[in-house]
């Protein structure tokens, strides 16, 4: 094989590359579908099941909540004077419910957080006031102190169609510290996906779970287990009948 060969078959394998990279996840469901151009050539009959599957599978390309948060670094003091940490942590969170509205929509929320065990480190420090070790922390429900400072507002009309809903994790006697790692799952659904049954939101019958750290950012968990977010409670904000005030938008976006 000659340069001239090796170097076109070179050029096409980048051109494929290149091509591949530039396919968005809804083309090429699109492209493969059982509705597609390519997939018509095929004239065996397609189950419900696997058209069902693959309805699920195009709700969650439209509908998929979209989860942003900001990190903070911040100083974090014991109650032992002049004893203080540096810390990265999760200062608020945002929740986009693409094709979301309040009355239509039903979402129930679990959220979980880390924030620091101030009884434990501080026992910690009584035992030895020159630990350098990281506070311990402690895992527990942090919905409450979310939706205490969220707001609802409608997504931007240039970044898509919607509901927001974006809050910082409130502190009080209750929550000391700001989680640094936070789970999250979103049972959410539309009127279209309620087509698929009682039980179907989005991501499927147990909708979407996200692990967020200041690390790594935001990580959508496909099948992993995820015990404690599931033992954690569930907080219904709408139910496509009823919708609670967090779920309410307080201005448009024009």
């Amino acid at each position: 094989m000659g340069p001239i060969t090796i170097l076109i078959a070179g050029l096409g394998v980048l051109y494929l590359i290149a091509w591949f990279f530039q396919q968005k996840p809804l083309q090429t469901f699109l492209a493969n579908c059982c509705w597609s151009k390519q997939r018509a050539r095929d004239l065996r009959s397609v189950s419900p099941e696997a058209q069902q599957q693959e309805l699920a599978q195009l709700y969650r390309l439209l509908y998929a909540p979209k989860v942003s948060v900001e990190v903070l670094n911040t100083l974090t003091y014991s109650a032992h004077p002049y004893i203080k940490r540096s810390l990265s942590v999760i200062r608020s969170l945002t929740l986009d419910l693409p094709g979301a509205e309040p009355h239509s929509t039903y979402l129930a929320l679990a959220i979980i957080g880390d924030p620091i065990d101030r009884d434990t480190w501080d026992m910690q420090l009584e035992r030895n006031p020159l630990s350098t070790a990281a506070p311990p922390r402690l895992w527990c429900d942090v919905v409450k102190y979310w939706l205490a400072e969220s707001r609802c507002s409608w997504i931007p009309h240039k970044e898509g169609q919607g509901l927001r809903l974006c809050g910082e994790f409130r502190l009080s006697n209750n929550l000391s510290s700001h989680p640094a790692n936070v789970s999250l799952r979103v049972c959410y659904r539309t009127p279209l996906i309620s087509l698929l049954g009682e039980d179907a939101f989005v991501g499927g019958e147990r909708g979407m779970a996200f692990t967020i750290t200041h690390k790594d950012g935001v990580i959508t968990l496909r099948d992993d287990p995820t015990p404690d977010l599931d033992r954690a409670r569930h907080y219904l904000l709408s139910d496509q009948q009823q919708c609670s005030s967090y779920l309410q938008p307080t201005w448009r976006n024009e």
